[in-house]
């Protein structure tokens, strides 16, 4: 193969160069995955046996994807092995598990297993009868498995990231030990065990000339995602050899949440002298003009390797559109129009996206795309009628349009303490008996749960006994659930965000009845794989989508949704300098993801609290230099701001 002709210049010298490390920074859309494929078709033209070449990934899909490619042009890549760092892993420590005081039959835990058993653990240590409160079983099994990734003690991770159970750091510290010891009586190995064990075995010399001797060259992707286990685990893994390519963009660095840890691929080369920096920045996805704006971005952030995207295209395209509405039922309003125009247009629902940071900003638009019959697919979260938390919500205005609803009566009544599933079925066993709503808050007055029953009957009381608006009902029971989700969810502040986010919905409904109508929407198609075969481009649905999971993925029109300080970025990373680094970045990611259209939108008139707030501009639009790549427009108003000077006047 003429590899020189299928590639371009940087993308060749990345896949030529054999014989000392190499550190490939691939811009959105610069084709990284085609480097890997051609690197390990070149090393097997240059003499290389496959089994000699390790590449390891983050999905088991994305290594299949890569050699499955390779294969089409030479079938003995199929020798070359491929897969995960925690499969590697247990291949690894499957065969050398007594070196570690394991059998080699340990039995790996799930995220669910880790966490009944880090449950079980925190039972035996008196969690459950201490007066301090503790997170959830699921939270704790969270911090610890963090602090191992991160490499950073259980009390910092919990003074950055869970600060209102701070007291609880030591007793969580001795839960940790004691966990770790429940695994070895047990011969369990949860995810980051195999990651751990593995790193131990690496530090063996004489263990790792034993693997130098099978793996001779080792790819490494998406290496911005890497923690700090798996970090060090590529270090070991090649300093010996120093054969090594990783690939990954800095900027695309997002998942700090799930422990990646953004300095490993900035700290490569210091790790590795010799190393050859490649970047890939000639961009085979989005017009100029978008580019132009994703590298004003990339150049406003302050770690990063310096480059530059240069589109393929010949089309520089249009300027991307910064669009700001009065109220988010404008917003959502607006951008439905547009999706339909865009569709008239011959750009099909499945190539728009609309993304967001957090999913309860896009509340709004779900209810509108619903309204014009737009059909849509939701990746990032679950569509917010079935979280937990709002259907609780949801069930208490059920019962005020339907007082007999057993269902919704026994779903708030078993968030009540003292009160479970048979408790419930007799109090749902008066209510039936009654004809009004009235005369059933009577009947649980007098019923043997009244204490219990007390503040919820209240508030249905006033509801009942007044003209209340939808919005105002809706206030109300947030009001009264506020105290029950503080007890019932660890992340309580984000839960109560997307309630306050339904408020300015429901202000829009006229009766309970149509808005839980409009509600009841089709549950969203699982995973990120795309369609039902056989479906026509037709009736393939629009795309909603955290930036989080759209990362990797590429639309013609991208509608970026919620760009208002506190949003993007997160109020809870304006503390933190490396968090608002990653905000930068997600905002990266998110331009990066448009081809043709990119639209980027905010609301003035939001709610905080239960009261209206003027919202601003997020800062990273807010910049003069970012404003000067977009097309400003003010909708809803009789006025259209296209200067920065006017910008800088409004109230936000």
């Amino acid at each position: 193969m003429d590899f020189a002709k299928v590639l371009n210049q940087a993308q060749f010298q990345a896949v030529s160069t054999i014989d000392k490390p190499v550190l490939v920074i691939a811009g959105a859309g610069s084709g990284k995955t085609r480097v890997i494929e051609y690197k390990v078709l070149y090393l097997i033209e240059q003499g290389i046996n496959p089994e000699n070449i390790l590449l390891l990934t983050f999905t088991r899909r994305a290594a299949r994807e890569m050699l499955g490619r390779a294969c089409s042009h030479n079938p003995r890549c199929s020798q070359i092995e491929g897969g995960t760092f925690h499969s590697f892993a247990n291949k690894i420590l499957r065969k050398f598990a007594k070196n570690v005081g394991l059998a080699n039959n340990f039995i790996i835990l799930d995220q669910s297993d880790s966490s009944e058993a880090v449950g079980k653990c925190a039972i035996k240590l008196g969690f459950n009868d201490s007066k301090k409160k503790f997170p959830q079983k699921e939270t704790m099994a969270g911090i610890i498995s963090k602090s191992l990734n991160k490499g950073i003690s259980i009390q910092k991770i919990m003074q950055d990231e869970y600060e209102y159970f701070l007291e609880t750091w030591e007793e969580i510290k001795n839960l940790a030990q004691i966990y770790q010891k429940y695994k070895r009586e047990n011969n369990y190995v949860d995810y980051d065990d195999l990651l751990l064990y593995l790193r131990l075995l690496l530090q063996n010399l004489d263990f790792r000339n034993y693997l130098n001797q099978k793996y001779h060259y080792l790819m490494v992707d998406e290496f911005q995602d890497t923690n700090k286990l798996q970090g060090d685990i590529t270090y070991l893994l090649a300093k010996d050899h120093q054969k090594v390519m990783i690939v990954g963009d800095d900027a695309q660095s997002i998942y700090g949440f799930r422990g990646a840890n953004h300095d490993n691929i900035l700290s490569f080369p210091k790790q590795f002298p010799d190393c050859q920096i490649i970047k890939l920045e000639q961009n085979y996805r989005s017009t100029q003009k978008i580019l132009d704006l994703g590298n004003t971005a990339l150049s406003n952030m302050q770690k990063k390797f310096e480059k530059e995207l240069k589109s393929s295209s010949h089309d520089h395209g249009t300027k991307p559109k910064l669009l700001l509405f009065k109220n988010a039922q404008d917003e959502a309003e607006w951008i439905c129009q547009k999706i339909i125009q865009l569709k008239e247009e011959g750009v099909d629902y499945y190539k728009q996206a609309v993304l967001f940071r957090n999913a309860y900003i896009s509340i709004a638009v779900q209810a509108e795309l619903s309204k014009y019959n737009i059909p849509f697919q939701m990746f990032g979260g679950m569509k917010f009628y079935e979280t937990a938390h709002v259907k609780d919500l949801l069930s208490y205005l059920k019962i005020l349009v339907n007082f007999k609803d057993e269902l919704s009566w026994s779903r708030v009544l078993q968030l009540l303490p003292k009160i479970g599933p048979k408790s419930a079925d007799k109090i749902t066993d008066l209510i039936n008996q009654t004809a009004t709503l009235a005369e059933a808050l009577e009947i649980l007055q007098a019923s043997d749960y009244k204490f219990e029953l007390r503040k919820l009957i209240k508030v249905l009381q006033e509801i009942n006994d007044h003209d209340l608006s939808v919005g105002e009902t809706m206030q109300a029971m947030i009001a009264y659930y506020k105290n029950i989700i503080k007890t019932k969810f660890d992340d309580w502040q984000l839960r109560l965000s997307d309630l306050e986010s339904l408020v300015i919905v429901a202000e829009n409904y006229r009766s309970l009845s149509s808005l839980l109508a409009d509600f009841a929407l089709e549950p969203p198609q699982q995973g990120v794989a795309g369609f039902e075969d056989g479906k026509s481009d037709d009736q393939k649905p629009i795309t909603l989508s955290t930036i989080h999971s759209a990362k990797g993925l590429e639309w013609e029109v991208v509608f970026l949704i919620g760009m208002i300080e506190g949003v993007l970025p997160s109020k809870f990373s304006l503390k933190n300098s490396e968090q608002l680094e990653e905000e930068h970045r997600l905002f990266y990611v998110a331009i990066t993801r448009a081809k043709k259209y990119l639209f980027l939108t905010m609301h003035h008139v939001g709610r905080n609290a239960g009261i209206f707030q003027f919202n601003r501009l997020s800062r990273f639009v807010e910049n003069s230099s970012i404003l000067r790549k977009l097309e400003q427009e003010y909708i809803g108003q009789e006025n259209n701001f296209n200067d920065f000077d006017v910008m800088q006047d409004l109230p936000f």
